[in-house]
């Protein structure tokens, strides 16, 4: 994929129509056929648990084609879960002699199989598609309003943190952490309690600085067998990454939802919790990769985790010195959550917006609420550490917050890069264009 992002072909991936391909190929075809992934896998071979799980398929449908579908799905999956339960116990420790870099590399196979079973469902969506997520709103008033102190005023303590066995490969190292959540709310999210992050770092050399980079929205990276990705990437270039993984998605799915639903099937306590509970295992992450190399630790976030990386930036005065970063990088962010929610092409696309109204949230209600997590006025990183990447034409997480809270911040104008792209466009230009990381790195520097 990188090879494809570097060549002349990633010009034209780098442009704001991919935004508007994209969003028509999530509503029509990826997201419905993930709610059929989500309901197969909830059901097992049980046609009839599918079925009313479903609830547009058609009598017409013979029995015996379903339960070949599902009969399948159901080895996939079960494959998928052996491979990554030996690739756990290999890794931290138990697995006995066996090696983590061919078991890692087995359970991203076995992993994208099960992950491309949602394929096999497209003749489903016809003649009428599934909904496109299991809504649970919280009706108003059962979300109590947080308050910044009680969200991230708790104990952290980096010597819990697993580390497992390393391997080597292309020329990088590999290990992973694991550590229960310190977020309470996230304990409570069946999937979501055990953090997982991959730490990616030269092979052949110190790494002087670490990034904490998290991704975006139903993107599944470890997961997918792929060869080269951006962590290996960065990697290259001198930096440690450490990629945690977020709630809700791959390692930390929640049962019979699909890859980074329930951030907004569960809206609005779904993405509070993602997003403030994140925040608190990378205040976490951040001390324990100051304790173990030393050095300067930089906290990014890409979509999504730019909400994250902007908590992080927001009230990082509250934790210990040492987990406190010294930089923080926002990439394709927002200022307001309830603007996103509202106003972002991606959120209308899915029906967020609809979905709240139905359930009785105003914007105003939602306003009030989504405060909390909210970028506060004045960081607690000072503005010469922060650097914000956006995309001009990018209306998914609207750019106009975006740039509004850098202005709001006085970053400096070095800190600031705008590309005349959309959403779906900037991985692609981050592949082709390192000066974001490499003015992170001189910010680390102080130069």
């Amino acid at each position: 994929m990188n090879v494809l992002f570097r060549s002349p072909l990633g010009v034209l991936l780098a442009k704001p129509w991919v935004d508007r391909a994209g969003l028509f190929g999530l509503r029509r075809w990826y997201i419905p056929l993930s709610r059929l992934w989500a309901a197969a896998n909830r059901a097992g071979p049980d046609v009839a648990s599918f079925r009313a799980q479903v609830g547009t398929l058609p009598r017409s449908w013979p029995r015996t084609v379903l339960q070949g579908l599902l009969e399948r799905h159901d080895r996939l999956k079960w494959a998928a879960y052996e491979a990554r339960s030996d690739w756990e116990a290999a890794s931290f420790g138990s697995g006995g002699d066996a090696d983590p870099a061919v078991l890692d590399r087995r359970r991203r196979v076995a992993a994208t199989r099960h992950l491309m079973t949602r394929s096999t469902f497209y003749p489903l969506l016809f003649p009428r598609r599934p909904a496109a997520t299991r809504w649970r709103i919280d009706p108003p008033g059962s979300v109590a309003m947080p308050r910044a102190l009680a969200l991230y005023a708790v104990t952290l303590d980096a010597a819990s943190i697993a580390v497992s066995r390393a391997f080597v490969r292309g020329g990088v190292r590999e290990y992973w952490l694991r550590v229960p959540t310190p977020s309470a709310a996230l304990r409570a999210r069946p999937g979501s309690e055990t953090l997982y992050a991959r730490v990616v770092e030269p092979a052949d050399r110190h790494a002087s600085e670490t990034l904490i980079l998290g991704s975006g929205l139903c993107l599944e990276l470890e997961l997918l067998d792929v060869t080269r990705d951006s962590g290996q990437r960065l990697a290259a270039q001198g930096w440690r990454v450490i990629e945690p993984i977020s709630p809700y998605h791959g390692l930390r799915a929640m049962p019979g939802f699909y890859g980074g639903e329930p951030f907004f099937a569960l809206a609005p306590a779904g993405p509070l919790d993602l997003i403030a509970g994140q925040a608190l295992e990378t205040a976490l992450l951040v001390a324990w990769a100051r304790g173990r190399f030393g050095g300067k630790v930089a906290v990014g976030g890409i979509s999504m985790s730019s909400f994250v990386a902007q908590q992080v930036a927001s009230h990082c005065s509250l934790w210990p010195l040492e987990a406190r970063p010294d930089a923080v990088m926002l990439i394709s962010h927002s200022g307001r959550v309830e603007e996103a929610a509202f106003r972002g092409e991606l959120a209308v696309g899915l029906g967020v917006d609809r979905a709240m109204q139905e359930a009785g949230w105003s914007r105003e209600a939602l306003a009030r609420l989504s405060a909390a997590i909210d970028p506060v006025e004045v960081p607690a990183v000072a503005p010469t550490g922060i650097v914000s990447v956006l995309g001009e034409t990018d209306r998914w997480v609207p750019y106009g917050d975006g740039l509004a809270l850098a202005r709001r911040w006085k970053l400096p104008e070095a800190n600031v890069f705008r590309y005349p792209l959309g959403h779906l466009g900037m991985p692609v230009q981050l592949a082709r264009d390192a000066a974001p990381f490499e003015r992170l790195r001189q910010v680390l520097r102080g130069t």
